[in-house]
């Protein structure tokens, strides 16, 4: 379908974006540009050497552990939030990229149970707000497997020689932490393949964030009467959600592929209900 290849083209355009710094060939340091000032609405782990942007969750933990209130990095969220939702996470994260990629994979499939999904308020509350507050440590990056998958294994295996001082970059040693996040990374790794969107419906914090703001956001779903609760839409769904009982839920990442049945529209103040989305792009 249209929408499908619409949003795979989306997610790819989104990492090459948002990954794209090229210039840590040639100094050996991550971008400190003016645009590494500017959050995305998705993971983006700073310490990436291809990083571009800024990650939310890393900014909020900075001024976490440095006690002071992210009045932008609050606005910037809740515009977000209040504009589109979680589509985000559906249409730009390159972490829910892999996610959907690896879930191709032939395997037994599991299914998460659904009170499972509160655990990412825990991590968003207990590791990206309480502890760094506390320890004055960024304490979910240190952890985090979209960061250690961008970020800690690249720089590990390249251990470039630092032009400014002349030692390697890791001449200090690994420690156990980074042990600690390939064992997270690789597990969940598994899960990718066995799961549909294991990480963004269990852990990630950026999503718990954005689900805040989902049942109030422009971009809603709207199923019509005629349903016959016929399960297309959870069949489609890449975080396993039936449409038909909570079009609106804060697990919804609006990527749309719903839409694809009958009985599901998407509405927003530009788009009339009587129009599914599908019907515009095909």
């Amino acid at each position: 379908m249209m929408l499908s290849r619409t949003r795979q083209l989306m997610q790819l355009a989104s990492t090459i974006l948002s990954n794209g710094y090229v210039g840590v060939l040639g100094t050996k340091n991550i971008s400190t540009g003016p645009l590494k000032g500017i959050c995305v609405p998705f993971l983006n782990c700073y310490a990436c050497p291809s990083a571009v942007f800024s990650c939310p969750i890393g900014t909020l933990q900075h001024f976490m552990t440095i006690r002071v209130i992210p009045y932008y990095m609050i606005s910037f969220i809740a515009l977000v939030g209040l504009t589109i939702g979680r589509m985000g996470c559906g249409w730009l994260c390159p972490f829910g990229f892999i996610q959907d990629l690896m879930y191709k994979i032939p395997s037994p499939k599991l299914k998460i149970p659904t009170y499972f999904k509160y655990f990412k308020y825990l991590v968003l509350v207990l590791l990206v707000i309480i502890l760094p507050y506390l320890t004055a440590e960024t304490v979910f990056s240190k952890i985090c497997p979209a960061g250690s998958l961008t970020a800690g294994i690249p720089w590990v295996l390249w251990d470039p020689i630092n032009p400014q001082t002349g030692e390697r970059v890791l001449a200090s040693g690994i420690g156990i932490t980074f042990f600690v996040s390939l064992t997270i990374l690789a597990l969940f790794l598994i899960f990718f393949v066995l799961t549909k969107r294991p990480f963004c419906r269990v852990a990630c914090p950026m999503g718990a964030l954005l689900a805040l703001f989902n049942r109030y956001s422009m971009v809603r779903l709207e199923v019509s009467k005629d349903c016959d609760g016929c399960n297309i839409c959870q069949d489609l769904c890449p975080v396993d959600i039936n449409v038909s009982i909570d079009g609106n839920s804060g697990e919804c990442i609006r990527c749309l592929e719903c839409t694809k049945c009958n009985h599901v529209r998407v509405r927003t103040p530009f788009l009339s209900s009587k129009k599914g989305y599908v019907d515009k792009i095909t």
